[in-house]
């Protein structure tokens, strides 16, 4: 049995903790605060707004609906309100990494270090850099709800004995199923977690049996419902690797930055490989030296969060999680938990003295700040690029056609989905515009600066498909044949009324037509 803290001057109120967690949230976070919606965001409003339902089907993820109906029903259609609701989820997941961490048994004598290494892990995931797509992106709220639903079934089920435990938990992990797929493999943490807290077989046995149950039944009303285990979009996952070039991947960018720098990379992991074979050495070389009795208790709850931390990657692993941008960032949101708790219980094995530790933290913390920023100032370059094209759009007086539309920038989605439920959602005719093209990343990467129209044949050409010819009082839009999410429009429109824009990386341009 877990024993329990030794008294409020010992412990920091509850409700103080997440103050502190809530107000680092806001601290990190604030430049997205005045971000716009994007993509997927306007899936869940066209279904609520337009479509009056919910989804259910294939995903089986009600509730980012769920949760986009009760901002709406407070903001109406202002993001801002959104954003707080992911800010609210998020510090409520540091605060439940926190306390899950008190549940553990690694330093059940010593309430200070008991609490220490809590707070540290949760300080560690408010930090944590590679993640916070789950923050950042509105519909990415679905792996920190997931993950939220996660931790409150292991605390339940760590602090719950009997019956009614195992079902609380239960019923929490199916809620976050109905959020996100991430924690699918809960019940083997679960029980694993268990195990190292209690080590009684009855205990294991019986809480086995009844998340068995639980997952049969879920799997079936998965297959029923939705077809599969997973949506279709994702059952080839982001990248087309298989077995351990993928699961050494994820595990990568667990702990690296994206970058397109390949060379860079494998040099990055080889160094992180050799870094953590140095560190399980010295791991058992300081408990064949140290023979206190503390510090060889230790060594199992330690493993075991090691061993959940792989267990809790394996989702994202199946998905796939790309190493050239952010892009898949919220499949590291719930192993990142794990994550940060073993290395909470790591810097307490080897840095007993607190300077030493605040020392380490203070510099993870601001190398994490650095790439946590570089990541918010994408989504809001993202954010304001959508909103110039929605601006435009609203103020041209007759049709308008967007050559190379973004389909993202450095992983933060513009538009890559939900093109038209954009337009509908903000009262613009759908055919008041025409998409000629989409622009992948994959095609604006060589070119160096902005992209420049130039004269061919007899119009004008857009890097890399777009031909737009005048024809007296009209103008004629055509893309190359095979080009990437190219709709193969061949039409004319009327140059008085009409316009042409394309966005150049920076901004969105109008396209000038000198007369032929």
């Amino acid at each position: 049995m877990i024993r329990k803290t030794s008294g409020p001057s010992r412990e920091p109120a509850g409700w103080l903790v997440l103050l502190g967690f809530a107000l680092g949230t806001v601290l990190l976070y604030f430049p997205v605060l005045g971000n716009g919606f994007l993509t997927d965001d306007y899936a869940a409003l066209y279904r609520l707004l337009i479509e009056k339902r919910v989804i259910y089907q294939d995903m089986m993820r009600p509730l980012i609906d769920v949760s986009f109906y009760l901002n709406w029903f407070f903001f109406k259609l202002h993001p801002t309100g959104y954003y707080l609701f992911n800010f609210s989820v998020h510090a409520l997941v540091c605060y439940m990494v926190y306390r899950v961490a008190l549940d553990l048994p690694l330093f059940a004598a010593s309430v200070g270090q008991r609490v220490g290494f809590a707070l540290t892990a949760g300080v560690l995931f408010l930090f944590y850099p590679f993640h916070n797509e789950g923050v950042v992106w509105l519909s990415g709220r679905l792996s920190s709800m997931a993950a939220l639903f996660g931790l409150l079934a292991i605390h339940i089920s760590l602090t719950r004995r009997g019956p009614w435990g195992t079902f609380i938990a239960v019923l929490l992990w199916f809620t976050g199923l109905f959020a996100y797929e991430s924690i699918i493999v809960l019940p083997a943490l679960v029980l694993l977690l268990e195990w190292i807290c209690f080590r009684d077989w009855a205990r294991t046995v019986r809480s086995g049996m009844g998340w068995m149950a639980a997952g049969i039944l879920w799997l079936v009303m998965r297959f029923f419902v939705a077809g599969g285990l997973f949506p279709t979009y994702v059952r080839g996952g982001v990248e087309s690797d298989r077995g351990l070039l993928r699961f050494a991947k994820v595990l990568g960018r667990c702990f690296l930055p994206p970058t397109d720098n390949i060379l860079l990379l494998e040099g990055l992991f080889i160094g992180l490989a050799i870094a953590v074979l140095l560190l399980h050495i010295l791991f058992w070389r300081r408990l064949a030296r140290v023979r206190r009795v503390g510090v060889e208790r230790r060594k199992w709850p330690l493993l075991g969060l090691e061993v959940g931390f792989f267990i809790a990657l394996l989702p994202a692993i199946a998905f796939g999680v790309s190493t050239r941008t952010s892009e898949g960032d919220r499949l590291l949101y719930f192993p990142s938990c794990f994550l940060c708790l073993l290395v909470s219980a790591l810097l307490f094995f080897f840095f007993p003295r607190r300077r030493w530790r605040l020392l380490v933290c203070a510099v993870v913390a601001l190398a994490s700040v650095f790439f946590i920023e570089g990541n918010n100032q994408k989504w809001v370059f993202a954010s304001s690029t959508a909103a110039a094209v929605l601006d435009t759009v609203r103020a041209a007086p007759g049709r308008v056609v967007l050559v190379d539309a973004p389909d993202e920038w450095e992983g933060a989605f513009i538009f890559r989905n939900n093109f038209e439920q954009m337009l509908r959602v903000n009262g613009i005719d759908a055919g008041k515009v025409v998409v000629a093209h989409f622009l992948l990343r994959k095609e604006y990467l060589p070119v160096g600066g902005r992209i420049v129209p130039e004269r061919r044949d007899s119009g004008v050409f857009v890097y890399p498909s777009t031909l737009v010819v005048r024809e007296g009082e009209r103008f004629r839009v055509s893309g190359l044949p095979g080009s990437a999410r190219m709709p193969g429009i061949a039409e004319t429109f009327s140059a008085g009324a009409d316009r042409v824009y394309y966005w150049d990386k920076f901004g969105l341009k109008p396209l000038i037509l000198d007369q032929q």
